[in-house]
């Protein structure tokens, strides 16, 4: 064999063996080492961290990687896999919980595309993905307000936050109202027995003042009051941690609404109570 030949043989096999060890650092960095756990374990660990105890999120990881190498077909383990991700990232900021989560969501909207939340929360993701990497938000943003109007019940929050801080000339804050006053109705005629489960014992009451934030946010000040006022009324708001943050953010909502008013854009506030600061995720979930 000519050196040449031998020489090149070598780069190409020094190159390969580089490549095969980049391909599992990556995969180390990324992967959460699965722990023996049944699905209904799994989905108690992943609520307990959701409700407040985040600092289980390493064992709740742990126990749906484990739930869902017995059960790679659950579609459902897929989306709350995805969930508890993003709550990590969300807090962390940290890259190998948004693979994770972007993974997972496509994962559960491949395995069940007739559940509309499982494409709602891909499209959320990817919506959120494509703006971090400052690429064209046209096809996202269409998929995400398609993926709204599919599931109001709770695509249409994810839309609202997503668009509604966006220019009022681009239309596009205006249309997320419609989903989300859609998402009212729990059936029963009340706007609560839908909202409320152990993962999101105060879903009710982030609901109604999402729904006022966006009101205010579009210029409806007394709607958006009314929201607020329906909050208070929701059968567990006595027990709700931010009851606290959410009058003094509500006592806010005149000046909000001016400050949305005037033409200076660079003054606008903050416009969704359960995004701001620390609250993320925690005003719906958190006892």
């Amino acid at each position: 064999m000519p050196r040449w030949l031998r020489r090149l043989l070598l780069a190409l096999a020094v190159l390969l063996g580089l490549g095969a060890l980049g391909v599992l650092g990556l995969w180390l960095w990324i992967r959460v080492p699965p722990q023996a756990a049944t699905r209904d374990e799994a989905i108690a660990a992943f609520t307990a961290v959701m409700n407040g105890a985040t600092d289980q999120r390493p064992d709740a990881l742990g126990k749906l990687a484990g739930a869902l190498e017995d059960r790679p077909d659950d579609a459902k383990l897929w989306l709350w896999y995805g969930l508890a991700n993003l709550h990590g990232f969300l807090e962390h900021r940290e890259m190998p919980y948004a693979i994770r989560a972007s993974r997972a969501f496509e994962r559960a909207a491949e395995l069940d595309p007739a559940d509309p939340s499982n494409e709602g929360w891909r499209a959320f993701f990817a919506y959120q993905a494509a703006e971090s990497r400052e690429e064209s938000m046209e096809e996202p943003t269409r998929e995400l307000l398609a993926a709204s109007a599919a599931d109001p019940s709770f695509t249409s929050f994810l839309a609202a936050v997503s668009l509604a801080d966006l220019p009022l000339d681009t239309g596009l804050p205006q249309r997320t109202l419609a989903p989300l006053e859609g998402a009212a109705d729990c059936g029963d005629g009340t706007t609560h027995t839908c909202r409320t489960s152990p993962l999101n014992p105060h879903g009710a009451e982030g609901f109604h003042v999402t729904l006022g934030d966006l009101r205010i946010r579009l210029g409806d000040l007394e709607g958006g009051q009314e929201s607020y006022a329906r909050a208070r009324t929701m059968p567990a708001v006595a027990s709700w941690p931010y009851r606290a943050a959410f009058e003094e953010w509500a006592a806010g909502a005149e000046d909000r609404a001016r400050r949305f008013a005037d033409e200076d854009p660079t003054n606008d506030p903050e416009h969704v109570f359960f995004a701001t600061g620390e609250r993320a995720c925690a005003t719906c979930h958190e006892r």
